[in-house]
């Protein structure tokens, strides 16, 4: 009976000491996740992997989906191929969202092409395609996996991915084969992706894939594609295909590009694109500046914003007056800020400013750059957006400085946007500016900035 008792009582002892130590190994694993990600955010990959695989040593349940695929992220990134290529794979396991699936398939085709596993290149790399949702990622990634197996002399599959490629980038650009072949696309991206395919093309051997994609790169306005065609006589400008160029017809065009102009001012938007759609079926030579901006307009007042990026940018291919340049590189900002493409958002946004006549335009441009900005994580430049933005408010409401710091204005436009600019002065530790600001915001009537001061006992009134 004592020895059943002792033993018992030993075997109760030997488990709780085992919890114990599990609890304090488990703390101490919890705490290399968290150096690692600490390193994570200075880039320091070699610290991220030591404490991630320390930590998953002692317990791989601790590691999370995402603290997995940083453990993979972190080998590839130290080209330690075979641990990059395990944890990347265990990610692909636990993780559901289809952008950051597609994005570990991409590392791992990376990786798998690093050791020469061709195959497993290539499924990793259609894998990454599968989970991939914008026509633009698509087309990147069916170029790379041309790429990939062009250097594995697949020649055919070559060819294949990369038509593929220029499919999906014509879908970005919401365009058609028949629009290029018209001759009425600008577009340099796309004039490039039919120059590579002219010269996997022409790499294989195969001649007549690449005279029509070295046509369509010309016709497209890439310039190696025109001085390819002018050195070898090859006469582009012949393969464009003319609308209907009868009187009738011109006549027709002219007359519903009138009607669709009506309808626009009428705000009759789809009515307006499905009569000028037709009108550019017919013959979109007769096309002008300002029916494209009319086209740009009516997408965009649809929110088809891919569509209205279309023929904007082709608007600007004509002689247009000052204040249509000024809509226009103003509404292409705001269309590719929709469409994530932030690059060509800011771009477009500073071209604006630039041309802005008035300090209406100004407050507009300012406000629509904070929040580009904002979208890059450019702290610095959005905060000297704002600051624009309240010198131009201010002005076109002749609002003083001394007025505001009196308490004698009571603005929500000043208010919030204060606030905004204390937020992110205090982010990246400008603490008297920041101070400034937040005063300004509780002076102009911001409840927040009210609180915060008075909780922090500070006096503002």
């Amino acid at each position: 009976m004592k020895k059943v008792f002792l033993t018992s009582t030993l075997l109760i002892f030997f488990v709780f000491g085992l919890c114990a130590q599990s609890n304090v190994d488990n703390e101490r694993a919890k705490a290399f996740i968290e150096k690692a990600k600490g390193y994570a955010a200075q880039q320091e990959f070699e610290s991220v992997a030591q404490y991630l695989q320390q930590a998953y040593d002692i317990n791989p349940t601790l590691l999370d989906c995402n603290n997995t695929q940083l453990l993979g992220v972190a080998y590839y990134m130290m080209e330690e191929s075979d641990s990059a290529i395990k944890f990347l794979e265990l990610a692909t396991q636990c993780e559901v969202k289809k952008e950051a699936l597609a994005k570990i398939y991409i590392y791992l085709s990376d990786t798998y092409l690093e050791t020469g596993n061709y195959i497993q290149a290539v499924k990793s790399s259609e894998k990454a395609i599968s989970h991939t949702s914008n026509e633009k990622d698509k087309s990147i990634l069916y170029e790379e996996l041309a790429n990939i197996h062009y250097d594995n002399k697949q020649g055919d599959k070559s060819i294949e991915s990369m038509k593929k490629s220029v499919a999906h980038y014509l879908k970005y650009l919401a365009l058609t084969e028949a629009e290029v072949m018209r001759g009425t696309v600008r577009n340099d991206a796309l004039g490039i992706k039919y120059f590579n395919l002219t010269w996997f093309a022409s790499s294989l051997g195969k001649d007549s894939v690449m005279l029509d994609a070295i046509v369509k790169s010309a016709l497209c306005g890439n310039k190696d594609a025109i001085g390819y065609c002018n050195e070898n006589k090859i006469a582009y400008k012949e393969a464009i295909i003319v609308g209907d160029t009868s009187d009738k017809a011109i006549e027709e065009v002219n007359a519903l590009i009138k009607q669709a102009a009506t309808l626009v001012e009428k705000g009759q938007y789809a009515s307006a694109v499905s009569y000028l759609e037709k009108a550019h079926a017919i013959n979109s030579t007769l096309f002008t500046g300002k029916t494209y901006h009319l086209m740009g307009l009516s997408y965009n007042m649809l929110s088809k914003y891919r569509k209205a990026i279309q023929y904007y940018e082709r608007a600007l291919q004509f002689d247009l007056n000052k204040k249509d340049l000024y809509f226009i590189y103003g509404t292409l900002a705001d269309a590719y800020f929709k469409e994530k493409d932030l690059i060509n958002a800011s771009k477009n946004a500073e071209r604006a400013l630039y041309l802005s006549n008035s300090d209406d335009d100004v407050l507009e441009c300012s406000l629509r750059l904070a929040s580009i900005y904002s979208a890059q994580d450019d702290l610095e430049s959005t905060i000297d957006s704002y600051q624009n933005a309240i010198r131009y408010y201010m002005k076109i409401h002749k609002i003083t400085e001394a007025e505001v710091k009196r308490g004698n204005v009571k603005d929500k436009f000043l208010a919030e946007t204060n606030m905004k600019l204390a937020s992110l002065l205090n982010e990246i530790m400008r603490g008297d500016e920041s101070d400034d600001h937040l005063i300004k915001a509780a002076l102009t009537g911001n409840k927040n900035a009210r609180d915060v001061l008075e909780k922090n006992k500070v006096k503002y009134k």
